[in-house]
């Protein structure tokens, strides 16, 4: 069974007309089983910023409609380039002169999304099309970005298996914590597995963590799969229409953890930035810069370790 994550942006309504409700938090869930894929969908709260950021860590494509191209729709643009999301949809009303996107999207990762009506029936059509691939053969990661305690079960999360495979009473690293988890039960679409790889979504019981430990933004990693660390160096990519990157305190999302960051020296294309508290990551991991108190374009840019 295939698996595929969207992200939907600005737009109240879509997630509910594509797929079930599921979890709802300051990220709302939705989902959709077909008879070969499972479809995710993923929608920030009232556009909120951080949660945005932290869809993007997660998905595999995005809609956004632009109906009405805001700057905040420019913004989103901004930042599903910056992630690097090669495909999606891009809703226009029927009929529309669809240049004026063009030219925003041209040289873009979005360039080859495809722009359409707002209709259901194509959007899961081209939806259906689409084959991410996946990295089976590295050590497995989950990323969680809901978490909560059931009665007579204990402590469960829900998250996209990153990488890897998982199996149930699998000893796994809980990261920043630092401790071992054990995976009791895996369980998708309310069904329970063996074992789950990556791309999937998947809810587990766990045994060795609290639930104030398991916030979103944490990891489960085999050995040695990720790590913590406080201060980092960054291959910086500045967003070209941002103004001068200065030292001071911002915000920061690595992978699904959003938290305030130091920048504490820059030079040329090269930063160096602290968190107050260790923070899990992989090598792999985008960490994506806001100015929240900028009046207009809160997106600074992305780094990658060095």
């Amino acid at each position: 069974m295939k698996h595929v994550a969207i992200g939907i942006f600005h737009d109240d309504k879509l997630g509910r007309e594509l797929g079930k409700k599921g979890t709802e938090s300051d990220i709302l869930m939705f989902n959709k089983k077909t008879d070969d894929c499972i479809y995710t969908f993923m929608s920030p709260f009232e556009n909120k910023l951080t949660s945005k950021t932290q869809i993007l860590s997660s998905i595999d494509a995005a809609i956004i409609n632009c109906e009405q191209i805001t700057p905040e729709v420019g913004e989103t643009i901004l930042l599903l380039d910056s992630a690097e999301i090669t495909e999606g949809i891009l809703l226009l009303p029927q009929y529309s002169d669809v240049t004026h996107l063009q030219n925003m999207i041209k040289n873009t990762s979005l360039e080859h999304f495809t722009i359409i009506d707002r209709n259901t029936t194509k959007i899961i059509e081209i939806l259906g099309k689409m084959n991410p691939e996946r990295d089976v053969s590295s050590p497995a990661i989950v990323l969680i970005d809901h978490s909560f305690t059931v009665k007579g079960i204990g402590e469960v999360i829900l998250g996209f298996v990153k990488q890897g495979t998982i199996h149930t009473h699998d000893t796994m690293v809980l990261l920043p914590a630092n401790k071992e988890v054990i995976i009791r039960s895996i369980q998708m679409q309310d069904r329970n597995f063996d074992s789950a790889t990556a791309g999937c979504r998947v809810g587990l019981a766990i045994k060795g963590a609290t639930v104030e430990e398991l916030k979103r933004g944490t990891i489960f990693s085999a050995p040695n799969a990720a790590k913590t660390e406080k201060k980092f160096r960054l291959h910086f990519t500045k967003n070209r229409y941002y103004q001068d990157v200065k030292k001071g305190v911002f915000h920061g999302t690595i992978g699904m953890q959003s938290i305030p960051i130091t920048i504490t020296d820059v030079s040329g294309n090269t930063m160096t930035i602290e968190t107050e508290k260790p923070v899990g990551f992989t090598n792999n991991d985008t960490f994506i810069l806001l100015d929240l108190n900028a009046k207009k374009l809160h997106h600074i840019g992305n780094g990658a370790l060095v």
